[in-house]
């Protein structure tokens, strides 16, 4: 599929994942609270970087193995169910551990969950990274679709049966990630060739692999730490019900990105297939169309950011909504820093991916004990968007120095923008 469908197809696709998860995200907060809410966001956050930390950045290395070197996507797909059933084997005996030695008090059950949840994200992640570097976008969207409506589906059923509490909340997210990994292995496994599986196949070159994607490993998760450290920070700092109020206005900010993150993963596909003149007039013209979508969202959502929040969640996460509109400058800011920095990661995480994202991590997080507490949970929330804007800055100055493009080429829109996406939805409508 060409890349102009390829976003319209994907785009169709996320807005039915985005209301989804909206929906999800409103069921869940208002059912916990915003102590449990608080507890259901720690629990996240650690499933984000422990599933993350687990695949060894094997999403992106997968991508560049299938679409760059062309390793065979049945072979991946052996080695990505191997690598999780270690996960889950490593993952529960550190659970198990923690919860006899450090916090016996915590819920064994979600203890448990945990480290199948943690297993399953890391698993969905590598099989996902073989359906885009095949460019098998359908695919791509039906199994991150399947995942939302799934989740969606449970806790709407469980909280019309039982309430929602956090054993159960936990419980539907783990049955949709498995619906979502074994639609994508049918589909991989379905959609090419017959290949041997000998078991010397599986282990000889993995290792190889694990290093291709070695630094996408630490540049993903230094972002993800970027992108989460409120989360872990607050707590101590705060307190849990903080953490609640934080974590909805962030999750809610965050959708800005959801167009965007479309757009860079098919950057980053096209890109480690071939980033010629071409794939680099196609990020300026992605990183064009962002700035113009992010910053409609922006004069419509400013405004009435605070009020979309307490409607959405209700009076209980009142002060949610002033954190969702402090947090918005820097939430678009980031959503076209996710369009340039694709760029980068299609071309093989280059050291600017790597110090780009650590040294805006030890800025939030220095900033964050400076700041906090003497403003509190809004400083902590002017802090990220500060942050974020400047590592918008850094890869916009770094990208015009590699490609020769000007500014006005990455941030103006203009009328053979607007054609090319009208020809782009036709041949998605057609095709």
């Amino acid at each position: 599929m060409r890349f102009g469908p390829a976003f319209a197809q994907t785009l169709a696709s996320q807005v039915l994942q985005s209301i989804a998860s909206i929906l999800t995200g409103v069921l869940i907060a208002r059912g916990l609270g915003p102590v449990g809410q608080g507890w259901y966001a720690t629990f996240a956050a650690g499933v984000a970087l422990g599933a993350f930390i687990a695949s060894l950045g094997q999403f992106h290395g997968n991508v560049l193995a299938v679409a760059g070197s062309g390793v065979p996507p049945r072979l991946l797909v052996a080695r990505s169910v191997v690598h999780g059933g270690l996960v889950l084997t490593i993952a529960s005996a550190i659970a198990l551990l923690w919860h006899l030695t450090v916090n016996p008090s915590t819920s064994a059950f979600v203890v448990a969950m945990f480290a199948v949840v943690l297993s399953l994200e890391a698993l969905a992640e590598m099989v996902r990274g073989i359906n885009l570097g095949q460019h098998h976008v359908t695919a791509w969207n039906l199994v991150s679709l399947t995942q939302r409506l799934v989740y969606l589906g449970v806790v709407v059923i469980l909280r019309a049966k039982v309430g929602l509490r956090l054993e159960y909340v936990v419980l539907a997210w783990a049955i949709a990630t498995l619906s979502s990994v074994s639609a994508s292995v049918t589909w991989v496994w379905r959609r090419t060739s017959t290949e041997p599986l000998r078991l010397s196949a599986i282990w000889s070159g993995w290792g190889r692999r694990l290093g291709t994607g070695f630094r996408a490993f630490l540049a993903v998760g230094l972002t993800l730490l970027l992108v989460r450290a409120d989360v872990w920070m607050l707590r101590p700092l705060l307190g849990v019900a903080w953490v609640g109020q934080i974590s909805v206005a962030t999750y809610l900010a965050e959708w800005m990105w959801y167009v965007p993150g479309i757009l860079g993963n098919l950057i980053f596909a096209t890109v480690a297939s071939n980033s010629g003149p071409e794939t680099v007039r196609k990020v300026a013209r992605s990183a064009r169309m962002v700035v113009l979508l992010v910053s409609g969202a922006l004069l419509f959502l400013l405004p009435i950011g605070q009020w979309v929040v307490t409607t959405l969640y209700g009076r209980a996460y009142a002060q949610a909504g002033t954190l969702f509109v402090v947090l918005l400058p820097g939430t678009a800011a980031l959503a076209v820093h996710l369009i340039i920095d694709s760029y980068f990661a299609g071309r093989g995480f280059p050291p600017i991916t790597i110090w780009g994202a650590s040294s805006a991590l030890i800025v939030k997080v220095g900033l964050n004990l400076l700041v906090v507490p003497a403003f509190g949970v809004v400083g902590a929330a002017a802090v990220t968007s500060v942050v974020y804007m400047g590592l918008l800055l850094l890869k916009v100055v770094w990208f015009i120095r590699t490609t020769g493009l000007s500014p006005s080429e990455l941030f103006l829109f203009n009328l053979s923008d607007l054609a090319y996406v009208m020809r782009s939805v036709g041949m998605a409508r057609t095709g």
